[in-house]
């Protein structure tokens, strides 16, 4: 891996390190100065992926930034800002199709954001935080390797810049969106409209990963065990395949298909948080619809989850084991 920084508007390679980001015990030790109690100067801070997972993943550290010191000043970059340290169009090739591209994945996510003070340009700032700035907590391994903790990243990163144990039980820094009155209002006349009052749920069998597009994935048979407890209750789903004759089709009968309901992306995530339940493949969509009370229950292709993971989640393997970040 390659250790990154940013100082005058340059990004700078520190050098290939074995883990991002630095031990926590150099923290507690005061080897790695962090913030000082009650900050009250400015936080610019920038993300170096940009697909809806990757922002979804990070996007509750400022209101947590902004509870333990509630005099910081938060920055994000603006897309200039980003193309300028990553290169011409960097954003675009974390896009999903023509509707939903990269830089449409910056207002998807961080659009009303209310602890956000500001969107910064060239010229403004001499250092920039990004997030490979973090701090781990463990080792652990994966397959053959020894990687950096499976804590969330956004806890990795808010332990670099002072956040200890109580902060990380007791300030939460789940994913966040911040919704108009006119997206709620919208999203629950289509929850009342296709649902009522009863309980539903959210199902999404479909990746951004080509490798992965338009099959479905080894391991989905898992799941089955972890929604039993949900079965026939009416559900809201996207899918790249078809579920007639599946035991999807088993499970849920009563299904809407949110591909048929014009809705944008923010739209669907809002309901999808609202759900009792979501299941399916593991996508940002559904990585962002975490942390609003839903039970999350999603496959993954990888090894393990390590930083990419969300508090509270279940992580179905592919060889059928499980994992649970707890709360």
């Amino acid at each position: 891996m390659q250790q990154w920084t940013i100082n005058n508007d340059r990004l700078h390679n520190l050098g290939e390190v074995q883990y991002l980001g630095v031990p926590y015990e150099m923290i507690k030790n005061g080897e790695v100065p962090t913030l000082p109690k009650n900050y009250d100067g400015w936080f610019p801070f920038m993300r170096m992926c940009y697909s809806i997972g990757d922002l979804g993943i990070v996007s509750g550290i400022f209101e947590a930034l902004k509870q333990k010191y509630p005099n910081i000043k938060i920055a994000f970059p603006s897309k200039e800002y980003i193309n300028h340290i990553l290169g011409p169009s960097a954003i675009e090739k974390w896009g999903f199709d023509e509707n939903n591209t990269g830089t449409s994945n910056l207002d998807t996510i961080l659009i009303n954001n209310p602890f956000i003070d500001k969107i910064f340009n060239v010229g403004e700032f001499t250092k920039v935080f990004i997030d490979h700035d973090r701090s781990y907590t463990k080792l652990v391994h994966d397959g053959n390797k020894v990687v950096s903790c499976d804590e969330p990243l956004a806890e990795q990163i808010l332990r670099r810049w002072g956040f200890n144990d109580d902060d990380i039980k007791n300030i939460d820094s789940t994913p966040k969106l911040y919704f108009t009155q006119k997206e709620i209002d919208k999203c629950e006349d289509i929850i009342n409209q296709h649902i009522g009052s009863y309980d539903y749920g959210c199902l999404l069998l479909a990746s951004r990963l080509k490798k992965y597009a338009n099959r479905v994935w080894d391991g989905e048979e898992y799941l089955f065990q972890y929604i039993e407890k949900y079965k026939d209750l009416p559900i809201f789903y996207y899918s790249q395949n078809q579920l007639e004759n599946t035991k999807w089709e088993e499970f849920f009968p009563n299904r809407i298909d949110f591909s048929q309901l014009g809705l944008s992306i923010r739209e669907q995530i809002y309901i999808k948080r609202k759900a009792k339940f979501n299941v399916g493949y593991q996508a940002g969509i559904t990585d962002i619809s975490s942390g609003g009370g839903s039970d999350i229950i999603t496959l993954c292709p990888y090894n393990s989850i390590r930083e990419n993971c969300i508090r509270g989640t279940r992580y179905v393997y592919t060889d059928g084991s499980t994992k649970i970040i707890e709360k």
